[in-house]
């Protein structure tokens, strides 16, 4: 590819590279902010603490017992009970019942009291499940912000570099036309500017790749505009590596990092699960109570009616005479009341058959195929996997914080052998370009002092990056948030 043809193609480059859209631009405390407000992790785990909100209110309410209240009415047709004589009957009714029952515990070895403990905990374990994703949130969007400026920093040099190749490339064909560099100077540095262009092509892709990734992180449109702000790296705060000791973060980190309260909550919730579950092998004291009542169309009414006097075995003397004694007979019977007076003796009905009964009931669990003993046993064992669950969050925590602080000490070492590299080569290539403007240096030599000074300006760069990276996590362990 010549050099007609690579220079509107790095002319598109360099048009495309400083257009910007004409929005607001986007910080990390902005980002952080959009991020938390729709990121659906976070708004998941919203749900999810409401959810258990809602099994701790539940929870609480079960300790007052339960009551109901209940209402029947019908048509019996057929055989049937009469419901005022409890004799069968083929005659048709309509009836009506009412029941409102009641009950509550009253010892049952505390185990509604440590179920609700339980669920309490568990509730406030999932309250503090949110500021972990928040915090995950924010940790993930600073990593995907320092990504993004980086690669567009990097993206930058390659547009300087092939800047760079150009006009010299431009000033060798000059020199080639005036006859004092051969024209071998100018075919290299036109392949080293086809090579430089095509690395301003994949830095771009990188840089436009990893905004897309930032706004993934974000939940963002992935079409929405969105332009990065430009902070200078070297005015990003960051805390001095001497208070960044592993030991102290780490001890800092146990008070302020919401896994550790998250893991406490839950094995606390697994030790009140035990108890709660364990009053369940016990017996168990309740009290209970229920009114009734009843109404039927088909209520008969006793009419008692007095037949003819019988006479008994007894006699009555009188004056030496023996007189028989009578005694009165009388019969029962059941009427049906008239239609119009059926619902006109509604309330009378209920008033006569009004019932009421209160009592204590023990309950004594004697077996149930083992499913109490056995979830007992199961609740016990939950408890050993909370604290191995514990445990395991600790030993990352501590191996985080001690990679974080091992890589921050190397990068920073990195990052102060590679300033002092940057200004050998920037030297080095001054020295070269001299030369080679004068026709003491061939152009293999010239390039090879640019691509040297280039490779230390980007070892420069990414061990900048990575040493702000992790000294960032590290504030974010001792519990100093995110801040750039």
């Amino acid at each position: 590819m010549t050099f007609k043809k690579l220079l509107p193609l790095s002319l598109v480059l360099l048009t495309t590279g400083s257009l910007s859209f004409a929005q607001d631009k986007w910080d990390l405390k902005r980002c952080v902010k959009y991020a938390i407000d729709n990121n659906i992790s976070v708004r998941q785990s919203d749900i999810d603490a409401r959810m258990q909100e809602l099994n701790y209110k539940q929870a609480k309410a079960a300790q007052f017992g339960q009551a109901n209240f209940g209402t029947q009415m019908g048509l019996n047709f057929g055989r049937s009970i009469d419901p005022t004589t409890n004799l069968f009957t083929t005659s048709q009714s309509l009836y009506q019942g009412l029941s409102l029952q009641a009950g509550a515990n009253l010892f049952n070895w505390f185990s509604v009291r440590h179920n609700i403990e339980t669920n309490k905990y568990y509730y406030e374990a999932y309250e503090a499940r949110i500021d972990k994703i928040k915090n995950d949130v924010t940790l993930n969007v600073a990593s995907a912000y320092l990504n993004s400026l980086l690669n567009r920093e990097t993206m930058n040099l390659a547009i300087t570099k092939m800047d760079l190749t150009k006009k010299q490339l431009e000033n060798t064909q000059r020199l080639v036309a005036a006859g004092s560099v051969p024209e071998l100077n100018a075919a290299e540095l036109e392949a080293q500017f086809a090579t430089d262009t095509a690395a301003v092509i994949s830095a771009r892709q990188a840089f436009e790749t990893q905004v897309l990734f930032l706004k993934v992180v974000l939940n963002m449109d992935p079409a929405a505009p969105f332009e990065l702000d430009n902070p200078a790296v070297e005015s990003i705060p960051i805390e001095p590596i001497a208070e960044m000791q592993p030991d102290l973060v780490y001890s800092l980190a146990l008070k302020a990092f919401p896994q550790q309260k998250i893991n406490d909550l839950l094995v606390s919730s697994a030790q009140s699960r035990v108890k709660s579950v364990k009053g369940q092998l016990f017996p168990t004291l309740s009290i209970y109570g229920s009114l009734g009542n009843n109404f039927a169309n088909e209520l008969r009414r006793s009419v008692t009616t007095q037949g003819p006097n019988v006479p008994t075995q007894f006699y009555a003397d009188n004056a030496g005479a023996q007189y028989p004694v009578y005694t009165p007979t009388f019969s029962t019977s059941f009427e049906k009341q008239p239609f119009g007076k059926v619902f006109s003796s509604y309330w009378s009905q209920l008033d006569n058959n009004f019932r009421q009964q209160i009592g204590l009931q023990l309950n004594v669990p004697l077996f149930n195929g083992l499913q109490t003993r056995t979830a007992y046993e199961q609740a016990k064992l939950n408890v050993k996997t909370a604290n191995l669950n514990k445990e395991t969050d600790l030993i990352a925590l501590k191996q985080n914080i001690y990679n974080a602080y091992y890589n921050a000490v190397a990068y920073m070492q990195k990052f102060e052998a590679n300033k002092k590299a940057v200004a050998t080569a920037e030297r080095s290539f001054d020295l070269a370009t001299k030369r080679y403007n004068i026709g003491l240096l061939n152009s293999i030599d010239y390039l090879t002092n640019q691509n040297n000074m280039f490779t230390a300006r980007i070892n420069r760069l990414y061990a900048q990056y990575n040493y702000l990276f992790s000294m960032k996590v590290l504030e974010y362990y001792k519990g100093l948030g995110v801040k750039l």
